[in-house]
């Protein structure tokens, strides 16, 4: 759903020599000698002369090192440009490398980064998920590449990121980051709670653009969460994280409550099979994202939101 990323880079060349002659560090200062390394989830290990100090992060990890009180230098990617990725992290504290699929190279290699950390896949670790392998070794000369992996649980993506931030430093202990934890594990139970108390209730994630409509599966991470729940989703079985149905089709998926797309709002508003859906009729949708930031926060706050809906929902299925 996205375009390939647009790299506008220097040769790898040109780009060493701008890092350089952009270095913070003078001639005289004293040259830290402890090595640092970060093995990511998925095996490889990522290594610089010494803990990270200057980092550029896509938006989604800003979010998710910002409330373990890392502040990035530069930050990238989608999400940004609409502050979606962003949580409680401030755009305009840290340079903008370039918003969606745009990744300024130049502009990154001035902040010297030690690391530039950002979702990945396990086919290209070292690599931004929207850069092609030219793009990603030009950015390695300007600094080593943490990849996230996003294919993991809603757990384990923020354990993983937890592991990120107390690489880098980070109290992931503080009093703050615990009661995050806690608000996170008592919305799962409530929502759990909520499911038992309803039991077989079930939801539609819908997800509507001008080229389609699509019902979001299990393969996505948040509906993996949901399933866990015990929630049942309503749609067309499929091996990917969507599914592609025609408005004609969507009534034969009956469910309780419709997750809806934020961004899908303009053109659910003037769908009449949309608003004559039973659960849409009697008011019980949710805004929902298949991407939000990876803090505990953040999902603590949606999945209750998501159980008061479940505790104020009448059965429609």
């Amino acid at each position: 759903m996205f375009n390939k990323a647009i790299v506008r880079a220097t040769s790898a060349v040109a780009v060493l020599a701008l890092a350089a002659g952009c270095s913070t560090t003078s001639g005289d200062e004293p040259q830290s000698t402890e090595s640092w390394n970060y093995t990511t989830a998925f095996g490889n290990t990522v290594t610089a002369d010494s803990p990270p100090d200057t980092i550029v992060v896509d938006a989604y990890s800003a979010a998710a090192l910002w409330d373990y009180g890392i502040r990035p230098d530069g930050v990238f990617g989608f999400g940004l440009a609409d502050g979606s990725a962003l949580g409680t992290a401030e755009a305009d504290r840290m340079t903008v490398i370039g918003t969606d699929s745009v990744f300024d190279t130049e502009a990154a290699a001035a902040l010297d980064p030690d690391v530039i950390i950002g979702y990945s896949k396990k086919t290209a670790p070292q690599s931004w998920t929207w850069w092609d392998a030219a793009q990603a070794e030009q950015i390695a000369a300007v600094a080593p590449f943490l990849g996230v992996d996003v294919s993991l649980s809603i757990d384990e993506s923020l354990d993983q990121y937890r592991s990120i931030a107390e690489a880098l430093g980070a109290d992931v202990d503080s009093p703050e980051i615990a009661a995050d934890r806690e608000d996170f594990e008592a919305a799962k139970q409530r929502v759990k709670d909520a499911v038992s108390a309803e039991p077989g209730l079930t939801v539609m994630p819908l997800n509507v653009d001008t080229d389609g409509i699509y019902i979001g599966t299990e393969n996505l991470v948040v509906l993996k969460l949901l399933r866990e729940l015990g929630l049942t989703l309503a749609g067309p079985e499929a091996d990917g994280p969507w599914s592609t149905v025609s408005w004609e089709n969507v009534p034969q998926y009956p469910a309780d409550i419709v997750l809806e797309y934020p961004a899908s709002k303009p053109i659910l508003a003037d769908s009449v099979i949309y608003r004559s859906l039973p659960a849409v009729a009697a008011g019980q949708v949710l805004d929902w994202d298949d991407k939000r930031p990876n803090t505990y926060a953040e999902y603590a706050d949606w999945l209750r939101q998501l159980a008061e809906s479940i505790e104020s929902a009448n059965k429609l299925t």
